[in-house]
């Protein structure tokens, strides 16, 4: 028994399935391009067109009219099959000119408009307001029958539609409006349309199916039925067709390009031909699979609930409940889902770009909205109104939902639409086809269309015909329909014919004011910036105009400004577009006349580039040929039949290439072997689209280079070029070659020994180097594991002893050792690693004021405690280099100078030298006498004067500036006088602006730390005396502590203590795995993210990129307390 509430789950996970496949159509890594996919994608999407009413309403048409339900199948399909020309050429020429809604097409046409762009907006809602409706309608009344047959209720009450609708505005708004540009493609949508589209199809081939071999034993059963009985008999009779039958039909095939939702999916979302020929049968094909069905379910609704109170509509539903197929319900009922949802999320984007760029964006523009803004970005704040205009729209549906009957029929409602979107169909066919159409033809006919329609057909669905006058009152629908539409074309006619236009119109008054400029490149582009956003902009400008960066102080071309109207268009439409750059070119001093002029003659220049392009393709050496998809002949040049030597006459437009290939292979142009089969080969060639390049010798002598390459839209173009002379060239070089070939051979094998052993000799090197890199890791480790250790038992002593006691001297002599230790330790190991080339420079942009400042605070106390003073005077300069090992390089300077220093002061400060920045550390002290100043810069190498004074240095400070320096490619220099002081300076390069790009922004250190106390701590190291000392410490500040020597002991600890607040992990430990592996499988473990902080003595540029993309901290050993603490409080107050 189905509960109404499992229907709603069901749904739910429905429509989450769709989310996920419209995300997926989003993604870049999908196939989505591929020509195929995309054209059965399209196709289905075509099938947004079967909502609930064709799932459900026809069959109840089905029931009640016999033969009414067809002309919806009928129109369509014939259109498809029949007018496939029209529906192209509206397609290629919106594609063209980035057409974004059925009312930026028919404003385009008469001359953007934007007075027939509000009308067909107005007339697009109101009357896809009532279609919303019924799809709202159809999911209720669905959940409804589900619930009376179960005997539970409908759940949610009343409030069930207006859920509905939210969630499929919703839907809508995340997948619909994601982008201003309203002419792209939305892939992910059109893949959730086209799944629905399957869904549909496949719930109703089950029910059919069901209905045939199951209700019924078969088609034949079907039939005897029909003929056992006579009502059914008069019901389906061929040769009686309901009344209104041809007028439905004529509204079913102008629904296919009428309704805002079809010209979106079939000529907004068209990419090519290859879509429409694929669409030309598939979409009568999955119209023809529902038509075929409709009777039998029809039928068997009648035989099973005869005498019953069944509503014909729900049959769909009420079959497989009364034969108590539960799956089957269930299908039926995401099958009507699919119909409905699909619907209305492709009506509401269509309606909601419409919206805003016909209605919203001119009046943001005539208010003066968009104009006060001045370069102000409103691309955002009208994908607002989009988003808005959805979520009202169809909120304005469940109001008419409601406003409604219950009793009304879906098919009525559908028709009631349906009409009103043909009222459409006037203006753009006349105006297609015939170029007297005029802009007060079109509004005319619009106006009393609409009119008409609002008055016989929308009033009377409100039962509110009584206020119309007697001789309206009794029409019917179809003779409603019919009179609107006649009405409508009439007017397009004969307004037409009495005010044609008579030039461009504008609605500026004239002015005699002469042009005095015209807009520039920058302009155009901040004017177009302000609706689609800078970035976007300047791609599609640069793209345009083959240039990097263009020169913003550059005049625009025509073709330039016609480029930015159409780039505008598809966001904002073509009438806003056009308004747009008319008041951007009226700004720049040209008068209303020569603006509306200049736009329009774009189009001229259009034609005669054109002009030109046939004009240098018949002066061009080389025979150009080209065909078409169909491989038709459609392009030549004179140089093409001269040299293939035709006949007059052999060629014409249009002609088959086979034909030409066939004449061409009778005189031997093709090659030698078998005629037919030649022929054959060519042409799959050309099929398949390939690329190709081939030497063809003629039998007249000459040798011809024949080159093919596929055009972008189906069809090749294939150039001849007569190489004979190059080729006789060419075989003369052969035969001087041919005596130096022996040596040539000689010298090659005698290359390649030597390359073989030089290549021998690299991998020697490399492999050495390996090695060394290998014994550096594992010394950083061995070594500074020890010292790790005594420093964390050091550290505990300390806090442990009295100030003045004996055993707080011994200890602060044994951490000044430890620190002795592991100073000349690291500075050996970074010596080791500078020589070995494995630090990777990673230079960006640094702003002098800030490293000075840094060093500033570094270094000010040090100074006042040795009675110094430092002064720094700084440059508002930014330089290009590596910020970590620039900075080493000034903090040994000032180091030195601070230590060398007994009185006066150092001096921090910079110079500009040419296109770099000098850097310099004076100090006061006692210089360096000109014999050592090359010496300081070796190992261990330390002054007598600093043997005096009892310094610690280890004499290997400068050894690592000066390698520093070289592997920055910077330039360091010293000047020094015995007594006076010395100067250490570093010349590092300005940054130029290209750089400044990379310029990495502070982030700003939290203020507070956070305490320690309670914190519960997971550590991890495969050294016992490491995980006692670390138990000590964190004991002291408070934390709780866990150990765990591997992977197993910190399984074990979280099991049985729970998961830790923070994790101290070794990176290297004792079971060949390491921290970030151990990391990994914990998270797993607590399916949390745990904080981390990874302890090693590794260095490694490579390892320290691991840890951050973990986002975990990271420490060096050995461990000094206070960094461990301070780098633990910051993890924490990071997460």
């Amino acid at each position: 028994m189905l509960h109404p509430w499992f229907l709603i789950l069901i749904a739910l996970a429905y429509v989450g399935l769709l989310f996920t496949i419209a995300w997926i159509g989003d993604r870049k890594w999908i196939a989505r391009d591929h020509r195929k996919v995309q054209a059965v994608i399209y196709s289905l999407s075509l099938a947004v067109y079967c909502t609930s009413w064709t799932f459900y309403g026809a069959v109840g048409s089905a029931a009640t009219t016999g033969w009414g339900f067809l002309p919806i199948y009928i129109g369509p399909a014939l259109l498809m099959l029949v007018g496939i020309d029209l529906i192209r050429r509206i397609a290629v020429s919106s594609r063209d000119q980035r057409i974004t809604s059925i009312a930026d097409f028919i404003a385009y046409r008469y001359g953007r408009s934007h007075t027939i762009a509000v009308l067909v907006t107005v007339a697009a809602v109101i009357g896809s307001v009532p279609y919303i409706a019924l799809q709202l309608k159809g999911i209720t009344t669905s959940i409804e029958v589900i619930g009376k047959s179960t005997g539970f209720a409908a759940p949610l009450s009343g409030n069930l539609p207006l859920y509905l609708a939210l969630g499929l505005a919703l839907f809508a708004i995340l997948f619909g409006t994601r982008n201003m540009d309203a002419s792209e493609h939305h892939r992910g949508l059109m893949w959730a349309i086209a799944f629905e589209s399957l869904v549909k199809l496949l719930a109703f081939l089950a029910i059919g199916l069901f209905v045939i071999f199951g209700v019924f034993n078969g088609f034949a059963d079907v039939a005897e039925t029909v003929r056992s009985n006579r009502e059914y008999q008069a019901l389906f009779s061929p040769w009686r067709l309901p009344e209104g039958f041809g007028i439905q039909m004529v509204l079913a095939m102008a629904a296919i390009l009428c309704l805002p939702r079809q010209f979106h999916v079939a000529i907004v979302e068209f990419r090519d031909s290859s879509e429409l020929n694929l669409a030309r049968w598939l979409f009568p094909a999955y119209l023809a699979v529902f038509a075929i069905l409709v009777v039998p379910i029809a039928l068997a609704g009648l035989t099973t609930f005869s005498g019953q109170d069944v509503n014909p509509d729900t049959y769909v539903l009420a079959i497989p409940i009364a034969f108590d197929q539960s799956a089957l319900t269930v299908l039926a009922f995401l099958g009507g889902f699919s119909a409905a949802t699909g619907m209305v999320i492709v009506a509401t984007v269509a309606l909601a770009i419409m919206v805003s760029n016909d209605i919203v964006m001119p009046l943001m523009l005539r208010s003066g909205f968009a104009g006060n803004h001045g370069q102000a970005d409103l691309s955002q704040t009208l994908l607002r109104v989009r988003r808005v205009s959805i979520l009202a729209i169809t909120l304005v549906a469940f109001l008419y939902y409601h406003a409604i009957e219950a009793g009304v029929p879906l098919a009525s409602i559908g028709l009631l639409s349906f009409s009103a979107a043909a009222q459409f169909a006037p203006a753009m066919l006349i105006g297609l086809y015939w170029r007297g159409a005029s802009r007060q033809g079109a509004i005319a006919g619009l106006s009393l269309g609409v009119s008409a329609w609002l008055v016989l057909l929308l009033l009377p669905s409100f039962q509110l015909d009584s206020v119309l006058p007697l001789s309206l009152a009794g029409l019917s629908f179809n003779q409603g329909a019919l009179y609107s539409l006649l009405v409508n074309a009439a007017a397009v006619v004969l307004v037409s014919l009495f005010f044609p236009d008579m030039g461009p119109a504008s609605e500026n008054e004239p002015t005699d004011a002469e042009p005095s400029g015209l807009i520039t490149l920058g302009e155009l582009e901040s004017t177009i910036a302000r609706f689609l956003g800078m970035q976007r902009t300047r791609d599609a400008l640069a793209t345009h105009l083959e240039a990097d960066e263009p020169e913003p102080a550059s005049l625009a071309t025509p073709s330039t400004i016609q480029f930015g109207e159409r780039l505008l268009a598809g966001s904002i439409g073509s009438a806003s577009a056009r308004t747009v750059l008319t008041t951007a070119l009226h700004h720049q001093g040209l008068g209303p006349e020569a603006v509306l002029d200049l736009l329009n003659r774009t189009s001229q220049a259009v034609q005669f580039n054109r002009e030109l392009l046939e004009s240098t393709l018949d002066n061009m050496s080389q025979g150009v040929a080209v065909v078409d998809k169909d491989l038709r002949l459609v392009g030549w040049n004179r140089r093409y039949i001269e040299m293939m030597d035709y006949p007059e006459g052999v060629v014409h437009l249009g002609q088959p290439v086979e034909d030409l290939i066939r004449f061409n292979a009778s005189r031997g142009l093709i090659g030698e072997g078998d005629d037919e089969a030649e022929t054959q080969k060519r042409l799959e060639h050309l099929r398949s689209g390939v690329p190709y390049r081939l030497e063809r010798s003629w039998t007249d002598g000459r040798v011809m280079e024949i080159q093919g390459n596929p055009l972008p839209g189906g069809g090749y173009v294939t150039t001849f070029t007569d190489i004979s002379r190059f080729k006789a060239i060419e075989n003369e070089l052969q035969l001087i070659n041919e005596t130096l070939e022996q040596r040539v051979q000689q010298r090659t094998a005698e290359l390649r020994d030597a390359l073989e052993d030089v290549e021998e000799a690299r991998e020697v090197a490399e492999t050495a180097n390996q090695s060394k890199t290998r014994f550096l890791a594992g010394a950083s480790h061995d070594l500074l594991q020890p010292m790790n250790a005594a420093r964390l038992f050091v550290s505990i002593l300390r806090q442990q002893q009295e100030p003045e006691g004996e055993q707080a001297r011994l200890v602060m002599r044994i951490d000044r050792s430890l620190t002795a230790a592991e100073e000349l330790l690291t500075a050996l190991l970074d010596i080791s690693k500078l020589d070995s080339g494995m630090y990777n420079p990673e230079p960006e942009v640094i702003a002098v004021t800030e490293l000075f400042e840094q060093l500033r605070r570094r270094f000010k106390p040090l100074a006042s405690n040795h009675e110094l003073e430092l002064r720094v005077h700084t440059a508002n300069r930014i330089i290009f280099s590596d910020r970590n090992l620039l900075y080493r390089i000034l903090q040994n300077f000032l180091a030195n100078a601070i230590r060398y220093t007994e009185k006066g002061g150092v001096l921090l400060g910079c110079q500009v030298r040419g296109d770099a920045l000098k850097i310099s550390v004076w100090d006061t002290g006692v210089g360096i006498e000109k014999a050592e100043e090359k010496a300081i810069f070796q190992e261990f190498h330390r002054l007598d004067y600093a043997q005096r004074l009892d310094d610690k240095g280890l004499g290997l400070g400068l050894a690592i500036c000066e390698r520093i320096t070289r592997m920055l490619g910077h330039r360091m220099s010293l000047r020094s006088r015995v007594g006076h002081g010395s100067c250490f300076s570093v010349w590092v390069p300005l940054a130029r602006q290209s750089m400044l790009n990379h310029k990495n922004t502070p982030q700003a250190i939290p203020g507070e730390v956070s305490r320690l106390e309670d914190l519960a701590v997971l550590c991890v190291d495969n050294e016992p005396d490491i995980l006692e000392g670390m138990q000590m410490l964190l004991e002291r500040w408070g934390c709780t502590v866990m150990l765990a020597e591997d992977l197993q002991q910190a399984t074990r600890q979280i099991q049985l203590h729970g998961t830790p607040g923070l994790v101290l992990m070794d990176f290297h430990l004792s079971d060949q795995s390491n921290g970030l592996d151990v990391m990994e499988y914990l998270q797993q473990l607590t399916k949390t993210p745990l904080p981390a902080i990874i302890i090693t003595a590794d260095r490694s540029p490579q390892l320290e990129e691991q840890v951050r993309k973990r986002k975990f901290g990271l420490l060096r050993k050995p461990i000094k307390p206070a960094a461990l603490r301070a780098l633990m409080t910051n993890t924490l107050k990071n997460q």
